[in-house]
């Protein structure tokens, strides 16, 4: 009777271990189509938050070297097929960054050019062109806002023109540099589509 008593609660504990086995294998399935698309939108978002980090660093070292160096630095924006690419330039003949000086030379460009899309997959120079700006300006397809020149230029006491750079993942996630005029502050932020405001990053 022993025996038999024994031999029915192991056949009993295996049905129960069997069951609960089933049930965990389901609840990770659920957790796991869940979890991989989180995971990837989280992934895609990082790319994109370290790409606008990379800029925002270009700047700050910018504003810098403009101090140190008693002469204007900048970043310099230009078209590269569909994307964008920045290069760090210096002013050569003391009338400031322009355009022309960068061409003849009088203005070096000693780093870059930077193509966010090639270091940091996925991310790249461009906007959503429905968001308003961190300032509430219109909506745009421009996403380098300094000016017609493309230039973000610090001189030596630490200013810059003022403007925005946007930065989008792949999957659409928004980041912005903000510098400001006055100070050269440079501030990195989110768009968050719940409270469609920009916050910091």
């Amino acid at each position: 009777m022993n025996v038999h008593g024994c031999s029915g609660a192991v056949g009993s504990e295996r049905g129960t271990s069997f069951v609960e086995l089933m049930f965990v294998i389901a609840l990770a399935s659920v957790v796991a189509a869940v979890s991989v698309p989180l995971a990837a939108h989280t992934i895609d978002a990082t790319r994109a938050w370290h790409a606008t980090a990379f800029v925002a660093a270009r700047f700050r070292m910018a504003r810098i070297q403009a101090v140190q160096q008693t002469r204007s630095v900048g970043l310099v924006f230009d078209p590269a097929g569909s994307r964008w690419v920045f290069r760090i330039c210096v002013d050569g003949n003391g009338n400031g960054l322009r355009r022309a000086d960068i061409a003849s030379g009088r203005d070096t460009c000693p780093q870059g050019p930077f193509d966010l899309g090639a270091d940091f997959h996925g991310a790249e120079i461009a906007v959503d062109p429905a968001l308003r700006g961190p300032d509430g300006e219109p909506g745009s397809p421009d996403p380098v806002r300094f000016g017609r020149s493309n230039i973000a230029s610090f001189s030596s006491e630490g200013s810059c023109t003022a403007g925005t750079l946007f930065v989008r993942s792949a999957k659409g996630v928004q980041y912005a540099v903000r510098v400001g005029n006055v100070s050269g502050r440079t501030r990195m932020l989110r768009y968050d589509p719940a409270t469609r405001k920009w916050v910091s990053a």
